[in-house]
């Protein structure tokens, strides 16, 4: 009887020592499966600047890359894409390829002002659309040099755009040194205004003297107003060319179409303005 008590005992203590060391080991040694990130989304990404007065540049068509593959145009562009522009619902321009996803009429196409251009396309059987407005001819007064060194001015304003301004410093034998970035993209906020006022980002301290203080002067861009949405948006994005590349999330575009984004947009840029 002792001899079985014993056994049981001896029983008892194997498995309650198994259970433990395999707990042990278990908690130690969890194995984790690691499945491949699925979560991305192949998008089309479309790019193109319509700048009032000068000639078409064309509409660059490309696709979202995953953020392990680098970048390089061959991989991202599209070359079967079947686009066309509307001008002013009345004129039709199909859209040719050219090289590296960009698209582009075969005769010179000059942007006109307070015109407006819709873009159709297909890829892959999925329709693609964006309209935008060309800014009229700008109209920029009262630029000052503020104390706290930035350029101040207004413009005579349209409800269907929104600007931003740049300094710019001319040089005659490089290009003319300019801000990064606008500071701001502002639109009318009441219809009973006709101005707004836009400034610069300020200036950099080694650009403050008196000599580049007297040559400094402002640069104004127009663009159609969904540009506003974009720009006060597009730091939901890495930056802005890494949102163009791998596609950037809750970012403001102006292109429609299922798995598409991008930029179709109207601008105008003024000339150089001297501030008072």
């Amino acid at each position: 009887m002792y001899s079985f008590k014993l056994n049981i005992s001896k029983l008892i203590f194997l498995l309650l020592f198994y259970t433990a060391v395999s707990l042990f080991f278990t908690g130690c040694d969890k194995v984790e499966v690691i499945t491949p990130d699925t979560s991305f989304k192949e998008n089309v990404v479309v790019r193109a600047e319509l700048l009032a007065g000068v000639n078409f540049t064309g509409v660059r068509f490309t696709k979202t890359l995953p953020l392990d593959v680098a970048y390089s145009i061959s991989a991202a562009e599209l070359k079967n894409v079947t686009a066309y522009l509307k001008i002013n619902n009345t004129q039709i321009v199909p859209l040719h390829y050219t090289n590296n996803g960009l698209y582009k009429p075969l005769y010179n196409l000059k942007i006109k002002y307070g015109t407006t251009y819709e873009l159709f396309a297909t890829y892959n059987n999925k329709p693609i659309y964006s309209k935008t407005r060309v800014p009229d001819n700008l109209n920029v007064i009262n630029v000052i040099y503020r104390d706290e060194f930035f350029l101040q001015g207004e413009v005579i304003a349209n409800k269907d755009e929104a600007y931003g301004a740049a300094w710019v410093i001319p040089t005659f034998n490089t290009p003319n040194i300019i801000a990064d970035d606008f500071y701001s993209i502002v639109k009318l906020l009441n219809n009973s205004l006709n101005k707004v006022t836009v400034r610069t980002k300020v200036i950099p301290v080694q650009y403050r003297s008196n000599i580049i203080k007297r040559l400094i002067e402002i640069k104004v861009y127009a663009f159609d107003k969904a540009y506003a949405d974009y720009f006060n948006t597009k730091s939901n994005g890495k930056s802005v060319e890494d949102a163009f590349v791998h596609g950037g999330n809750n970012i403001a575009w102006n292109v429609e179409g299922e798995n598409a984004i991008g930029l179709f947009i109207g601008s105008a840029h003024s000339p150089l303005v001297p501030h008072l």
